[in-house]
């Protein structure tokens, strides 16, 4: 049967079709809604569909929620916590591009648990076999 005659037929059904996403972070932990929406878009997704994620990827100032040193005040959402507690429970990867790590003095060292500074390659593969790119 070809794709759209199953969509189609999917649609008439009301079936829902779980999708593989793969959401790309350019917005720092603190400072902006950005990575706190993509961590609240991540944990909808997760808790209340039937979607899953492939990967999360952190790029340009992104790369700042996988910081370890960041210590946020006791009445503030930790960020880079939630993020670690959702990679763990739900078993998908936290990617830092490690060129723009490099650029904001982010290493080894002060690498967050469950972070993994990786390549633009693996955000290209990523996107290349996911069903949906969500960029916050």
């Amino acid at each position: 049967m070809k794709k759209k005659q199953l969509n189609q037929k999917n649609q008439q059904n009301n079936v829902i079709i779980p999708l593989n996403y793969t959401i790309v972070v350019m917005g720092p932990a603190y400072g902006t809604q950005s990575a706190y929406c993509a961590y609240q878009f991540t944990q909808t997704l997760l808790t209340q569909t039937t979607h899953t994620i492939k990967n999360i990827f952190f790029y340009a100032d992104g790369v700042y929620n996988g910081n370890s040193y960041t210590d946020p005040a006791n009445d503030e959402f930790d960020l880079i916590s939630a993020w670690q507690q959702l990679a763990e429970t739900y078993c998908f990867p936290l990617n830092i591009c490690v060129a723009a790590a490099q650029r904001r003095g982010i290493t080894e060292q002060n690498l967050a648990n469950h972070f993994t500074l990786t390549g633009l390659s693996e955000l290209s593969e990523a996107v290349a076999i996911c069903d949906r790119v969500i960029q916050f």
